[in-house]
């Protein structure tokens, strides 16, 4: 990797709030000793190829706890707009200089720093023919691996163009819709984990989660160990019958 790529300032951008509008507060549910949000940036923080590792969160009172918790995890809180996820971003992105942002969602404890490392290395060693890695728009990788990498420029462009309050909210479906516009790639998996759920939407997901971390010896599993785990105990996944809510509907 040249000097130039090095040179990149890459960080991690986790969007988090408490007002969850299928399971409240689900981000400071308990998990082991830990919270669902603390399991999650005390793992990615090991991801090696990035900055920093800043917690994206409202102005709203409810959400004082989740930048108290980033400032006992030691990352950097950020607080913008509730419903409008572009202009938060892309304030917080001219606020810490970013080059490449690392885009990940709170409720998925179980994310792996090593696929975090292995896509930034890539977009980085492409950079700047590529814009815009996805691991989740055509999934092979178990719900909750979500990793969504773009270029500054990618959000600002977002951000100057894009009006619609559903684009503004959710801030990459734009280019999941319109992937011929952009240098869009995917990150496609080894073997197809796409109907397995390690996210938090719904109780029964926090029953799934709980009962496999149970199973772990500690957090720095890999994402092959948790799912070579998963195969060998399925009857953990207490899950099946939810359906992910969509963007839209």
């Amino acid at each position: 990797m040249t000097s130039e790529h090095k040179s990149l300032h890459t960080d991690i951008m986790i969007q988090a709030r408490m007002g969850s509008t299928r399971l409240p507060g689900k981000i400071m549910f308990p998990l082991g000793g830990n919270t669902i949000l603390g399991t999650m940036i005390d793992r990615v923080k090991r991801a090696d190829r990035v900055r920093h590792v800043v917690v994206l969160t409202t102005e709203l009172p409810a959400d004082d706890a989740i930048v108290g918790l980033a400032e006992r995890h030691d990352v950097e809180a950020f607080r913008g707009s509730e419903t409008d996820l572009l202009d938060r971003y892309y304030r917080a992105a001219l606020h810490y200089g970013t080059d490449v942002i690392v885009r990940l969602t709170a409720d998925c404890p179980f994310m792996d720093p090593e696929l975090i490392d292995d896509m930034v290395n890539l977009f980085q060693f492409n950079w700047p023919n590529i814009e815009f890695l996805t691991n989740c728009n055509r999934r092979t990788f178990a719900r909750g691996l979500d990793i969504e990498i773009f270029s500054k420029s990618l959000l600002k462009r977002l951000y100057e163009e894009c009006c619609e309050p559903y684009y503004r909210e959710h801030v990459v479906p734009f280019v999941e819709e319109y992937p011929e516009k952009f240098a869009f790639f995917e990150y496609p998996n080894r073997s197809d984990d796409s109907t397995y759920r390690l996210t938090i939407d719904k109780e029964e997901d926090y029953e799934t989660i709980t009962a496999i971390y149970a199973h772990m010896k500690d957090d720095t599993f890999t994402y092959s160990e948790l799912m070579d785990i998963i195969r060998q105990n399925e009857h953990l996944l207490r899950n099946a019958g939810v359906i992910h809510k969509p963007y839209k509907g």
